[in-house]
């Protein structure tokens, strides 16, 4: 309205009759402007004002984003590294099939790279049952089964456990719906359930063993003396008295075979004391040298650290059963190879390790390894190895066996540096 009349006085002062009249049209003209001119320089320091309001709340605005950017992305950090350095590995699959998390130990059991697995399809990567089930039919259900076992690997086999969840959509605004995934390397928990399996067994067969030794031995005196008197009385009849020379020598047998299954039923006494490792097996290295029995000569390589290997055990037994792993390696190796020992010490515990290149042991053999009157030789008893797990257990070690047909085995002791 003060516009319209601020036009009007301004035409008035134009179009006046008098001078005086166009003067006041033009003076009222002049004061309307004034006043327009106060009323925008009132609303522009609003304005101003209003921008200034904007702008600090916009500026606080971004500051709290700031803040929230910064805060997820420290959180992210966080939860990737605490994803890349879980040791189960993790693996989330959408209900379309495509992979969106793969951790680092997931990497590491399957040998494979994220970049190779990430955002890709599963079919495109594994088969449906890789992880003991239907993939697909679980993801086409939302129902996952909540335990399985899977084996990966022929030569260097390994055991896994596999624990699946169904994560469903928590919110409309997130697309989290699919199949979480966490496996585990179960390896070395059936080792340690093999030699416990295994431990149990030689308990219980030494106990029945002692027991059926006391029962033969007696009537054996008894066998042996009778043939004695036979043989002297057959004297004058050369070939009644060699059959009686059989029976003794028979006896004899029997008696040296009661003896082992005696000697191996008795708990093992340690006679400790610190020994060098390093002269212990430079030590039994010597007797494969100079045993006229090892025919051929192996090719031997002795690899030991220059410090000195210290540890508390029976130096006699300890020395018998490596002994008794080369002379089990050279039989393996009828027509030569090479004999490799290792050994080498940590903070906690000592490797010593026997490696032939020989003919190697069926997998259907490697459980009975270890067991007493189990042998593949002609002219064997089984309890060579079944001595040095003896002797490894009494130190509070194992002994583990890696074999491969017409490869070769590795024979590996560890033992503990401390608290024996």
């Amino acid at each position: 309205m003060t516009f319209n009349n601020l036009e009007e006085k301004a035409q008035e002062a134009k179009t006046g009759k008098t001078a005086e009249e166009r003067i006041d049209a033009l003076l009222q003209a002049f004061e309307l402007f004034c006043q327009e001119t106060s009323k925008l320089e009132q609303a522009y320091k609003n304005l101003q004002e209003e921008f200034h309001s904007v702008n600090l709340t916009l500026d606080e605005t971004n500051r709290e984003l700031e803040s929230k950017v910064s805060e997820l992305n420290r959180l992210t950090t966080y939860l990737e590294s605490i994803l890349s350095h879980i040791s189960q590995g993790l693996l989330f699959i959408q209900l379309n099939g495509t992979i969106t998390t793969f951790n680092d130990a997931f990497e590491a059991m399957l040998s494979l790279k994220k970049e190779e697995v990430l955002n890709r399809k599963y079919d495109d990567l594994f088969k449906d049952n890789f992880f003991g089930f239907s993939m697909k039919e679980a993801l086409l259900k939302k129902q996952v089964p909540p335990f399985s076992r899977i084996r990966i690997g022929e030569e260097n086999e390994r055991f896994y456990e596999v624990e699946c969840t169904f994560l469903p959509k928590t919110s409309k605004r997130v697309e989290g719906e699919g199949i979480i995934v966490l496996m585990r390397d179960v390896t070395r928990i059936k080792v340690l359930e093999l030699i416990a399996n295994r431990n149990d067994r030689m308990k219980e067969l030494g106990e029945m063993a002692a027991q059926v030794a006391h029962e033969i031995r007696n009537p054996l005196g008894g066998i042996k003396g009778f043939a004695s008197l036979l043989k002297r009385d057959l004297s004058d009849r050369p070939e009644q008295s060699k059959m009686a020379e059989y029976i003794i020598e028979g006896t004899d047998h029997l008696n040296r075979l009661v003896t082992q299954v005696l000697h191996y039923s008795r708990p093992v006494t340690l006679n400790l004391q610190e020994i060098d490792v390093s002269e212990l097996i430079q030590d039994v290295q010597k007797f494969i040298k100079l045993d006229s029995n090892i025919d051929p000569q192996p090719r031997l390589l002795v690899n030991l650290p220059p410090n000195k290997l210290s540890i508390q055990a029976d130096y006699a037994l300890l020395k018998g059963a490596i002994l008794n792993l080369l002379i089990n390696s050279c039989q393996a190796m009828p027509n030569g190879g090479t004999l490799t020992i290792n050994a080498d010490k940590d903070s906690t515990k000592l490797k010593i390790q026997v490696a032939d290149t020989g003919i190697g042991i069926p997998k259907e053999n490697m459980e009975k390894l270890f067991t007493p009157f189990f042998t593949t030789k002609a002219n064997g008893n089984g309890f060579g190895l079944a001595e040095v797990n003896k002797t490894v257990q009494a130190h509070g070690g194992t002994v583990e066996v890696v074999s491969e047909v017409n490869k070769g085995t590795i024979f590996t002791i560890t033992l503990p540096t401390q608290g024996l």
